[in-house]
C-alpha cells in the first residue's frame, strides 16, 4: 500500500508509447544530435572569426591599406628594433614619427617632452617621456583622442606591441587627412612609454590639447594576431558603444573584458586607464589571439596574422569618424553597458537598466513557458521542482570533476601544463570530464523517475524545465554581481524558454527534440565565442603568471565551464534513456585517453616556448647570471646547456627566485648617489637628505627605502601606500634628463639607513647573450642587465 501511494502514475497521454525507432538509435539519437549541432557551432563561429582580407597600398588614400600601413610598423620593429625610453632607438622612432606624420595635409605635429610623476600599483615613478602628438583640426574644438605607444618593453622589437597600432593610427591619420574637413578635432597620442607604468598617457594629460579630448580610442596587443577585440568601453559608455555598432564593418567586442578589468583579473592595465582616471569615457581595442610572442623575441612583423591589421585599421577608423562627425553628447551617458557580437556581423548594446528589464522579461517567459507545459500535462510541478535539484547538482559536479582531475598532472604525476602549448587537449580533457561528471547525477535521477513510473518524455521536459530555472537563478545572481556577461545566462534562459513553449505544441517526440536543441543553439554559439576566446586569451597569459602553484585547476575550470554551461539543457533529451551507463562509460574512457596525452604532451614548442627570465647582475664585487621561469614548471631543465655549475637562489629584491651562476664582470658602472645636502631636526627626530642619483647610461633607476625608516619626500606625489607585508618603498626613474635625478629624503632617527639603488642598462653583455644561445629553442628568455648596490644614509 505505501509502494503503491509512493509512486508517481505515469500521464495518461503516455500511457501508450508512440512509434519509435530502435532503441539503439533511440539512445544515440540525442547525442548525435546535440554533439552533430556543437560541430556546427564551432564551426560556424570559427568562420566568423576570420580576419578580412588585407587592403593594397593601391586602396583609395581615404580607405585603410594594411599594406601601407606595414611599412611604418616594419620599419620600427626591423629597422629600429627595442625603442627603450631613454635610448637612441626610442629617440629615432619619435623622430621618424614625426616625419611621417608631417607629410600628411592639414595635420599639426609636435613632439612632446613631458615630465612628471605617476603612481604604478604600489610604485611611484618619476619620468621623463617624448611623446609624438597630432591634431587633425575640425570645425569644432572637441576632440577625438586616439592612443597607441611606439615604446617596447626591453626583450623585443614590439611589432604587434604596439608598432601595429601606432602603424594603424597613421593609416587612420593619412586616410582622415585626405577626407574632407570634419565636425571635430581628431588628436593622435603616439607616446613613448607605457610598458613602464603607463607613462605617456600621463605625460600627455599636461599637453595643452588635452583639455579638448571628449572622448579616445585606445589601441593596444596582447597577441599578434585574430580580430582587434572591444574589451573595454566607458565609463559612460552608451553613446560610444552606439557609435561603434554603427561603423564598424566588422565588430567584434565582449563585455567579459570589462568584467575581468572590473574585478582585476587581468594582471595588466593599459593607457585607458589613465584617461577614465581624468573623467573621459572611451573604448579599448586589442589584438588578443597567439600572446605567446608579446613581450618577448618573437613579437616580430612576421609572425603578425595578415588581416590582424586590417581589423584594427578599419574599425578605428570607422569609429573615429562616427564619432568626429557628429557633435558630442551633452552630459554623460546612461554608464556602464552590456556590449557583445554576434558572428562578427551585429553588435548588440544595452544599459544596466534595460539588462534588468530583459532579465524580468525572460524570468516571466520561463514563468509562463512553465504554466503551459503544466496545463499541456507535459511535465508535474512536484517533479519540475526535483529536477532544478538535480539540475544545479549536475552542474556543480560538471566542474567540479575537471577541477579535481586539474590537480593530477603536478602532484600526483610531477608533469604540470602539458595544454600550454596545444589548448586543444585541455578543451578536450576537461570538457569530457566535465560531460562525465554532469551525466553521474543526472544517470540517479533518472534511475528514479523510471522506477517510479515517470514516461521518457516527461523526464526530457522536466530536465528542461529544470535547467531552465537553474539558468533564471544563475541570470538574477550576475545580474547582482553587475556582471555584463549576464547576457550569456539570458540567452540561455530566452532560448531556452521559446524551445520549451515550441514544443509543447508538437506532438511527435523527433518534432519536440528537435524543437529543444534549435532553441538550444542561440545560447550555445555565443559560449563557445565566450569561452574561446576566454581560452586564447588566458592560455598564454599563464606563460608569464609566477603565482607559485601549477595553473592546471585554473585551466580545466576555464575549459569545462562553457560545456558545463551546455550541459544544463544541452543534456536534458538525454533523459529520455533510464540508464547512463554505456555514455557515461565511452566519455570516462575518452577523458582517460586525452588525460593521459596531456600527460605525456611536452608543454611547450618553439613557437610557443617557455617564458624565462636572465638577468646579469654586478652588485658590490660579484658578476652573477641569475635564471628563473616565468610559469610555474621549474627552470632547471631548460638550463641543461649553461655553462659552470647553478645554485639555487632564494627570492631577493627585484629576482624572483630560482637559480644564479658566476660569470666575468662587464664594464658597467655601478649606481652613484651622492649625498648634496644632510640636515637633522632635533624638535622632530627627523633628518632631510638630499641625494643625486647618477644613471649614466641606464635607462631606469630603481631606489629601495626602507618603509620604517622612510617618512616622506621631496617628490610631488605621497609616498604610494603599502599592502601589510611590503617593507620598502620604491621609487622608479626613468630616462632622467642628462642621465642623473635629485630627491630629498625625510628619514627618521639618526641610525643609518640602507638603501638599494639598480640601475637597468638597454645593451646585452657577453654573458648573458652567451647564457641565450645556449638555451633550448622551446624557450624565450626576457633579458636584463643591471648593477646594484647598497648605500647607508
Amino acid at each position: 500500500m505505501g509502494t503503491a501511494a509512493a509512486a508517481v502514475a505515469p500521464l495518461a497521454r503516455y500511457d501508450v508509447a508512440p512509434p519509435s525507432p530502435s532503441s539503439w538509435y533511440r539512445a544515440l539519437r540525442p547525442w548525435l544530435l546535440g554533439l552533430g549541432l556543437t560541430l556546427v557551432v564551432v564551426a560556424i563561429q570559427a568562420e566568423a572569426s576570420r580576419t578580412p582580407s588585407p587592403r593594397t597600398a593601391d586602396a583609395p588614400s581615404t580607405e585603410f591599406s594594411e599594406e601601407r600601413a606595414q611599412r611604418v610598423m616594419r620599419h620600427l620593429a626591423d629597422g629600429i628594433g627595442r625603442r627603450i625610453p631613454g635610448t637612441p632607438a626610442h629617440r629615432e622612432a619619435a623622430t621618424y614619427l614625426a616625419s611621417v606624420l608631417r607629410e600628411l595635409p592639414r595635420l599639426e605635429v609636435e613632439i612632446q617632452e613631458a615630465e612628471g610623476h605617476y603612481l604604478d600599483d604600489d610604485t611611484l615613478v618619476a619620468y621623463t617621456v617624448r611623446n609624438v602628438v597630432a591634431r587633425l583640426p575640425g570645425r569644432r574644438p572637441d576632440a577625438v583622442l586616439l592612443s597607441a605607444h611606439y615604446d617596447t618593453s626591453p626583450e623585443g622589437a614590439g611589432a604587434a606591441d604596439d608598432a601595429l597600432g601606432i602603424a594603424a593610427m597613421v593609416e587612420v591619420a593619412r586616410a582622415l587627412a585626405n577626407g574632407p574637413e570634419l565636425e571635430n578635432t581628431v588628436l593622435f597620442n603616439l607616446n613613448g612609454a607605457e610598458e613602464y607604468g603607463l607613462l605617456g598617457a600621463a605625460g600627455f594629460m599636461q599637453h595643452r590639447w588635452a583639455s579638448q579630448v571628449r572622448t579616445f580610442l585606445n589601441l593596444e596587443a596582447t597577441g599578434l594576431g585574430g580580430r582587434a577585440i572591444l574589451f573595454q568601453a566607458g565609463p559612460d559608455a552608451s553613446w560610444l558603444l552606439e557609435a561603434y555598432a554603427r561603423a564598424v564593418p566588422q565588430p567584434f567586442g565582449d563585455v567579459l573584458g570589462q568584467d575581468l578589468f572590473q574585478y582585476r583579473l587581468v594582471p595588466a592595465g593599459t593607457d585607458g586607464h589613465v584617461y577614465r582616471s581624468a573623467g573621459i569615457s572611451g573604448l579599448d581595442l586589442a589584438l588578443f589571439r597567439d600572446g605567446y610572442a608579446v613581450h618577448s623575441p618573437l613579437d616580430r612583423p612576421e609572425r603578425v596574422e595578415p588581416g590582424s591589421l586590417q581589423h584594427m585599421g578599419e574599425s578605428a577608423l570607422a569609429v573615429t569618424r562616427e564619432l568626429a562627425t557628429r557633435p558630442f553628447p551633452d552630459g554623460k551617458g546612461s554608464g556602464p553597458s552590456i556590449y557583445y557580437d554576434v558572428l562578427g556581423r551585429w553588435m548588440l548594446q544595452y544599459g544596466a537598466h534595460a539588462a534588468w528589464a530583459w532579465a524580468a522579461a525572460a524570468a516571466l517567459l520561463v514563468a509562463g513557458a512553465t504554466v503551459l507545459a503544466t496545463r499541456r500535462k507535459l511535465v508535474r510541478l512536484s517533479v519540475a521542482a526535483e529536477g532544478l535539484g538535480f539540475c544545479t547538482l549536475s552542474l556543480a559536479v560538471a566542474l567540479v570533476v575537471p577541477v579535481a582531475f586539474g590537480f593530477l598532472p603536478h602532484y600526483a604525476f610531477e608533469r604540470p601544463h602539458g595544454w600550454y602549448a596545444s589548448p586543444w587537449l585541455a578543451v578536450a580533457t576537461f570538457g569530457t570530464l566535465a560531460v562525465t561528471g554532469a551525466l553521474l547525477p543526472r544517470a540517479l535521477w533518472a534511475q528514479r523517475l523510471a522506477a517510479r513510473g515517470v514516461a521518457p518524455q516527461e523526464r526530457v521536459f522536466t530536465a528542461w524545465l529544470g535547467g531552465l530555472w537553474l539558468w533564471v537563478l544563475t541570470l538574477g545572481a550576475l545580474q547582482l554581481l553587475g556582471l555584463g556577461t549576464a547576457y550569456l545566462a539570458l540567452w540561455w534562459t530566452v532560448g531556452g524558454a521559446l524551445g520549451l513553449i515550441a514544443a509543447t505544441f508538437l506532438a511527435s517526440p523527433r518534432a519536440r527534440m528537435m524543437a529543444l536543441y534549435a532553441s538550444w543553439v542561440p545560447g550555445l554559439l555565443l559560449t563557445v565565442q565566450m569561452g574561446r576566446s576566454l581560452l586564447e586569451l588566458f592560455v598564454p597569459v599563464a606563460g608569464h603568471l609566477r603565482l607559485g602553484v601549477p595553473l592546471d585547476p585554473l585551466v580545466a575550470l576555464l575549459a569545462a565551464l562553457p560545456v558545463a554551461m551546455a550541459s544544463v539543457l544541452g543534456l536534458a533529451p538525454v533523459q529520455e534513456q533510464s540508464r547512463f551507463g554505456p555514455s557515461a562509460a565511452a566519455f570516462a574512457t575518452a577523458s582517460v585517453a586525452f588525460l593521459a596525452a596531456l600527460l605525456l604532451r611536452f608543454p611547450y614548442t618553439h613557437e610557443r616556448p617557455k617564458r624565462l627570465w636572465l638577468e646579469h647582475r654586478l652588485q658590490e664585487g660579484r658578476s652573477e647570471l641569475q635564471y628563473s621561469s616565468w610559469d610555474f614548471p621549474d627552470p632547471r631543465a631548460a638550463l641543461s646547456g649553461q655553462p659552470g655549475p647553478l645554485q639555487t637562489a632564494a627570492r631577493m629584491p627585484g629576482f624572483r627566485g630560482g637559480y644564479t651562476a658566476p660569470v666575468p664582470p662587464a664594464n658597467l658602472p655601478a649606481p652613484q648617489v651622492d649625498v648634496l645636502e644632510s640636515q637633522d631636526d632635533e624638535t622632530t627626530a627627523l633628518r632631510t637628505v638630499r641625494l643625486r642619483l647618477q644613471l649614466g647610461a641606464a635607462y631606469l633607476g630603481r631606489v629601495r627605502i626602507p618603509r620604517a625608516a622612510l617618512v616622506g619626500w621631496s617628490l610631488p606625489a605621497p609616498l604610494p601606500p603599502l599592502a601589510p607585508e611590503d617593507s620598502v618603498y620604491v621609487l622608479d626613474v626613468l630616462a632622467p634628463p642628462g642621465g642623473h635625478y635629485e630627491v630629498s629624503l625625510r628619514l627618521r632617527g639618526q641610525e643609518e639607513v640602507p638603501v638599494d639603488v639598480q640601475a637597468f642598462f638597454a645593451e646585452w653583455t657577453p654573458p648573458l647573450e652567451e647564457a641565450r644561445s645556449r638555451l633550448p629553442a622551446w624557450t624565450t628568455a626576457n633579458l636584463r642587465v643591471s648593477t646594484y648596490a647598497t648605500i647607508r644614509l
